[in-house]
């Protein structure tokens, strides 16, 4: 069944980043961190292609599927965060889910499963900014709704 979205928006809004719930979740602790100003990611699935004898593309394979992110923290959650992993804490996997809901509209749920901090900057400056860490993460795959990038992929 094919669903549209309906323009023009009769509430005029759209998804922001006060939108967003942001939970974190370890093996052993889970906790919403309602001070997360940025979360990104992205996904590739990158084919194989066969061209045999041909110069044109005459099948492709599935291909490799990767996956990352990142997000960005005051430095006082990010210590929490690092607390949370423990000793390791770079090579702790954690998912991390983010709820957007808005009353009216449907609500859309992104999971970033597998997830590893491969690399923290932060710091501070004068003025009445907060300091800030940014974390990159690796991340094993990105659900939207509970649905696969990639059909197979390991549970």
């Amino acid at each position: 069944m094919t669903t549209s979205i309906q323009y023009p928006l009769i509430n005029g809004r759209k998804y922001d980043h006060s939108s967003v719930e942001i939970q974190i979740s370890t093996a052993t602790v889970s906790k919403l961190y309602m001070g997360v100003t940025s979360l990104e990611w992205s996904q590739t699935l990158e084919p194989g292609m066969i061209r045999g004898t041909r110069p044109e593309k005459i099948a492709r394979t599935t291909g490799e599927h990767d996956s990352e992110g990142g997000f960005s923290l005051p430095l006082e959650d990010f210590a929490a965060l690092v607390g949370d992993l423990g000793n390791g804490y770079m090579a702790i996997p954690f998912n991390i889910v983010a709820n957007y809901s808005n009353e009216g509209q449907q609500n859309t749920k992104i999971e970033l499963i597998g997830c590893r901090i491969t690399g923290h900057d932060g710091g501070s400056e004068e003025g009445g900014d907060p300091a800030l860490e940014e974390v990159s993460i690796d991340v094993m795959r990105i659900e939207i709704n509970g649905v696969r990038p990639v059909p197979g992929m390991l549970v």
